[in-house]
């Protein structure tokens, strides 16, 4: 709902009408920038009335009527109204209930700013700048290019005509069923779509070849792209064939379109868009190339085409009922995808990835006050922008995930099947899907989920432990975990979870129960006397704080290789959580992390070098900085030799990803022969990067950079105007944000937001820079001076602006809590209201913290 200004009344859009089907017809102009349109709107008249009220936005409207059924046309006048994103038209008589059909004639803007149908511009195979048109309409940006009932519940059919020159493709959700040539345009029309959410719906028009493939089951399948990188789209054909086998089986219902496009749009907001048989890229989020794409793009191209694909049945199919159940497509792709990318790629270990790009993403964010319950009321489209976050995907994921562990695979599938059945081409709430799931299981599952989805945070279990007669006794009690214990205080937050816990030991004896109450116990028989792993696998949605003499016991388990990877991670993730939320001190963080120096899990690994540059930007400018650096280096040091620079013969995907990312964290350590190494690498490419390895490239450019200057700087602009594929281009632009010298990056700042940037693109510059404190510094000096822009770019609930609100988290200084907060007052900034609130409360933390650890570490780290 949208909250108006003036009365305080929640806005949605009448009852009295409904739209059951819209006959569009849309003439982009590529030179202008604009596009003229048309729509025929069968409605339902449902009540009397005398106006008919849809939504619509940055757009001229011409001639409006009406037609009942029967009868002549009614001509109407318009009203548009920006506040509410309104367009009302007012008749002359009163409407009958009914069926109508609605008329109308519409021009708009081609923007440049990602959203609605927007203009995105590239440069050719020939060298000539280009432009192409397309479309972003999540989640309330359809009204942009065309009035239209847009809220997800209003579903309707779609037939789309798209009038564009002659030499371009034109591509929407459903293939095309005519095509006429008429003095150089081409009216190219669709067959109907199925009944859908307007946000649903999308086309493209441009310079675009596809290369094709028909499934085992007659699907067509096509990957299009700019013309001359349509070649690049081949992984993710042959990646999207095989998921569709999987999920055809995975839901028991055969996709229901007979095509499924993919494209590449060069200028794109989000990673990805999943419009009905139409999804959207970004381009490195789609294309490979096979010399120089990295082994860390092909799992995120398979990653991102599964969790659009999903979306196919489970968002599109069935679709949540209002933005307040946004998780319910997202949470539940990211869950599925993550899925299915395991069972065609078992070799990428993804349960345990999952645990680093999930689990943990979504711990971090709910552990803090200001985060927010999984469902969300929602009110205007900026607080619905909001809900794009680590909570509606990551941590919906991650209780998905704990729920199937604890109801078990079979049912589970079972019970999405039912719900799929039972919401077919309709809407659906949060609680449809429990009430499948259990009606397929025979548990309570609204019961125990409820307390999952409509809390903010999650829970840590205090545990301690008895050996009674070879058992291990385990009595658990819950509170809520919040960062903001490291404030002091002791707030009894009554906060309660059901949570399924489930309990390993070193004999192989386990043992699980349902933990209700505010504490309980679970037995394990024959757990010897060894150490007792809570929540083994890390499947359960919360942390474990265990007793130091039971820790102990894990860290030398963690020592000895006995814990499996995922308990391994977990187990550090839990340290550095309570850590950094004042429940255990800094050196007992660093005393287990010094237990991983024989890790072999790039998993394992990614989450301790996280953790490790977490507290690398905590403690800059503090005295025993160099002293950290020093320690870190000793942890990498065994693993760095290890992997080397040379790839082994045959080895595996992991060990490509873990070279990458354990040279390239050695090197920000300081270490000098990752540092010297990379330097020579760079040197000896020239300007060709095709003589690094795809796998190393990142590394080597980042590193090279961390101790380049003025020569360096412009060969590796150079090198980002002559490159061809996106992904080098952000390659290199992640080190343009990285050298010593604050002039060059307040440079790479600047370009940012000129023409060899994509806007998209600028918005990860700026965040990279914020890596470091000079580097935040200049950032945050860089987004103040450049506000309107910014705000212009990104802002009316755009979720960029998000991202770039967040590098203020980085501070650790009053006097920078007092600016973030002075400047946010004195720029009002809706689309992101609760990002600054984070971010403010985030630099507390890290205050409080330095506080609270600065002496213990000292002495931690000072020279025996």
């Amino acid at each position: 709902m949208r909250s108006d200004a003036a009365t305080g009344a929640p806005v949605r859009l009448p009852a009295a009408v409904r739209p059951t089907a819209y006959d569009l017809r849309l003439a982009p102009d590529l030179q202008a920038f604009t596009f003229s349109g048309s729509a025929e709107i069968e409605i339902e008249v449902l009540s009397p009335t005398r106006s008919v009220t849809l939504n619509a936005i940055e757009l001229e409207i011409g001639d409006a009527w009406v037609r009942p059924r029967g009868g002549g046309p009614v001509a109407g006048a318009v009203t548009l109204d920006a506040a509410s994103e309104t367009a009302t038209i007012t008749l002359g008589a009163e409407l009958a209930p009914g069926p109508a059909t609605l008329g109308l004639s519409f021009s708009g803007i081609l923007n440049d700013r990602l959203r609605g149908f927007y203009r995105s511009r590239y440069v050719g195979a020939d060298g000539r700048e280009r432009h192409l048109a397309s479309t972003q309409f999540e989640a309330t940006d359809a009204r942009r290019a065309f009035p239209c009932w847009d809220e997800p519940a209003l579903k309707a059919t779609f037939s789309v005509t798209l009038v564009v020159p002659g030499h371009m493709a034109a591509v929407s959700n459903m293939p095309e069923r005519s095509s006429s040539l008429d003095g150089g345009l081409r009216a190219v029309r669709f067959e109907t779509t199925p009944p859908m959410s307007t946000y649903l719906l999308g086309f493209a028009v441009g310079d675009m070849t596809c290369i094709e493939e028909r499934s085992g089951s007659g699907t067509l399948m096509r990957v299009w792209a700019t013309t001359g990188n349509e070649e690049r789209g081949r992984f993710a054909l042959d990646v999207s064939l095989r998921l569709l086998d999987y999920f055809n089986d995975y839901f028991g219902i055969p996709y229901p379109l007979p095509k499924l496009d993919h494209l590449a749009i060069p200028d794109f907001a989000a990673g990805a868009m999943e419009n009905w048989g139409c999804i959207t890229y970004r381009e490195p989020a789609l294309l490979v190339d096979e010399g120089s794409s990295s082994a860390g793009t092909r799992q995120l191209v398979a990653e991102i085409v599964a969790h659009e694909m999903a979306h196919m049945w489970f968002g599109d199919l069935v679709t949540m009922e209002w933005w307040n159940d946004l998780w319910l497509n997202e949470s539940f792709a990211s869950w599925m995808g993550d899925k299915a990318v395991d069972a065609l790629f078992p070799e990428w270990d993804k349960w345990d990835q999952f645990l680093v790009d999930e689990t943990a993403r979504a711990m971090r964010l709910d552990g803090l006050r200001s985060s927010h319950p999984i469902e969300q009321a929602v009110d205007d489209p900026a607080e619905i922008g909001q809900l794009f976050d680590a909570i509606s995907y990551s941590k919906g994921a991650a209780v998905i995930r704990m729920l199937e562990a604890h109801l078990g695979e079979r049912r589970f599938r079972d019970g999405i099947r039912l719900y799929l059945e039972r919401h077919i081409h309709s809407n659906a709430t949060t609680r449809d899907l429990w009430d499948a799931l259990a009606a397929a299981s025979g548990q309570p599952v609204a019961q125990i989920m409820d307390s999952w989805t409509s809390q903010t945070g999650y829970p840590y279990l205090s545990v301690d432990i008895d050996r009674p007669a070879g058992a291990a006794r385990v009595t658990a009690t819950q509170r809520r975990f919040a960062y903001e214990a490291v404030l002091g205080g002791d707030e009894d937050d009554p906060t309660l979870w059901q949570i399924p816990v489930s309990v390993a030991s070193a004999a192989g004896a386990a043992a699980s129960t349902l933990l209700p109450d505010r504490a309980g116990e679970v037995t394990v028989e024959g757990s010897g006397g060894g150490w007792v792993k809570v929540n083994p696998g890390h499947t359960g949605f919360f942390r474990v704080r265990y007793p130091p003499a039971e820790l102990a016991l894990l860290a030398g388990a963690v020592d000895e290789g006995e814990l499996p990877a995922a308990d391994r991670l977990g187990l550090a993730d839990d340290a550095f959580a309570l850590c950094r939320a004042g429940m255990l001190p800094a050196e007992g963080f660093l005393d287990l992390a010094g237990r991983y120096g024989r890790e072999e899990s790039q998993p394992v690994w990614a989450t301790l070098t996280s953790h490790l540059a977490g507290l690398d930007s905590l403690l800059e400018g503090e005295e025993f900085h160099g002293a950290f650096r020093a320690w870190a280096r000793g942890l990498l040091g065994p693993a760095t030799a290890r992997v080397g620079w040379t790839p082994a013969p045959g080895e595996g995907h992991l060990a490509a990803l873990m070279r990458g990312d354990l040279l390239l964290a050695a090197g920000r350590f300081g270490d000098p022969g990752a540092l010297g190494e990379a330097r020579a690498r760079f040197e000896r490419c020239g300007l060709d990067p095709s003589a690094i390895e795809a796998d190393l490239r990142r590394a080597v450019f980042v590193l090279a950079a961390m101790g380049g200057g003025r020569a360096e700087y412009e060969a590796m602009w150079e090198m980002h105007g002559a490159a061809g594929l996106q992904e080098e281009k952000v390659r290199l632009l992640t080190a343009l944000t990285q050298f010593p010298s604050p002039e060059l990056v307040a440079e790479t700042l600047e370009r940012s937001f000129g023409e060899r940037v994509r806007a998209h693109e600028a918005i990860g510059v700026i965040v990279r820079t914020a890596a470091t404190a000079m580097g935040r510094d200049l950032a945050w000096r860089f987004m103040r001076e450049n506000w309107d822009e910014v705000d212009r770019r990104y802002g009316e609930g755009g979720f960029g602006l998000m991202y770039l609100v967040e590098i203020t988290a980085g501070f650790t200084k009053a006097e920078r809590l007092e600016e973030v907060e002075r400047f946010f007052a004195d720029h009002p900034t809706p689309a992101a209201e609760r990002t600054i609130r984070q971010c403010t409360e985030k630099i507390r933390l890290n205050i409080a913290w330095l506080e609270r650890n600065r002496a213990g570490l000292a002495a931690r780290l000072a020279p025996a």
